[in-house]
């Protein structure tokens, strides 16, 4: 359901249907980017010359979620959301939404807690939405992790100002949340 909401917004969203996503030279994400950026540049291609490949962003669940943060430590990738996983002590090249849910037994967030601990160059946000666990969240577009993701990408890849206060500034939306416990870094303004 993510990838369709994503893709109702304009994006163009390629997903890997590998049980691996976090294994690999280079990742699923990383192969899908290549793809998408050569597809881009080939004249039979539907994609040709069509797509903005500096707004390039990487999104994905569980492992899923580490290799996101993997992912995110290629230059080309400049926003990532990372649900329930996340790897710690990487380079990211974009702003960084970490989400995790507050019944996830499965990767707690504890965890995911010691990726944001690590992220010290970017803006960072990590998102604890109350009651959600490993998979809960899957199958609403009205969820808060939906509602997140979207808004995180519209706002980095397509300059959405009018959602920029969902995540940003001393008032920010989800800052005020009940269902949300957030924790920021570098998102002040």
């Amino acid at each position: 359901l993510l990838v369709n909401q994503l893709a109702s917004h304009g994006f163009v969203v390629v997903a890997s249907l590998s049980s691996q996503t976090a294994k690999g030279t280079p990742l699923p994400q990383i192969a899908g980017v290549d793809w998408m950026l050569e597809e881009n540049q080939k004249p039979s291609s539907d994609y040709y010359h069509k797509l903005d490949t500096s707004k390039i962003g990487a999104s994905g669940h569980s492992q899923g979620g580490a290799a996101t943060t993997m992912s995110g430590a290629d230059e080309r990738i400049i926003a990532t959301v990372p649900i329930c996983g996340s790897r710690e002590n990487l380079t990211q090249h974009g702003p960084v939404l970490l989400i995790c849910g507050g019944s996830d037994t499965i990767v707690p967030c504890s965890s995911v807690k010691k990726a944001f601990d690590t992220m010290t160059t970017v803006p960072v946000m990590m998102a604890e939405v109350a009651g959600v666990d490993h998979g809960s969240w899957i199958g609403s577009i009205q969820n808060p992790v939906m509602v997140g993701t979207t808004g995180w990408m519209r706002v980095h890849l397509m300059n959405d100002t009018a959602n920029r206060g969902m995540f940003y500034g001393p008032n920010c939306k989800w800052c005020s949340d009940s269902k949300v416990k957030v924790q920021r870094k570098m998102m002040d303004e």
